[in-house]
C-alpha cells in the first residue's frame, strides 16, 4: 500500500531488473525518511 503512491513501481516500465530495484530501494527510503519526519 505504501509503495502505490509511487507511479513508476506500480507498473514495471524498466526492462532491467536493477534499475526497477532500484526505484524499489528509492521508494523505500523515502517512505522511511517521511515516517521518520512524522516521529520527530
Amino acid at each position: 500500500a505504501w509503495l502505490h503512491g509511487f507511479r513508476r513501481l506500480r507498473i514495471r516500465w524498466e526492462r532491467r531488473d536493477d534499475i526497477h530495484e532500484a526505484f524499489l530501494g528509492l521508494a523505500t527510503c523515502l517512505i522511511t525518511h517521511r515516517h521518520v519526519q512524522r516521529l520527530c
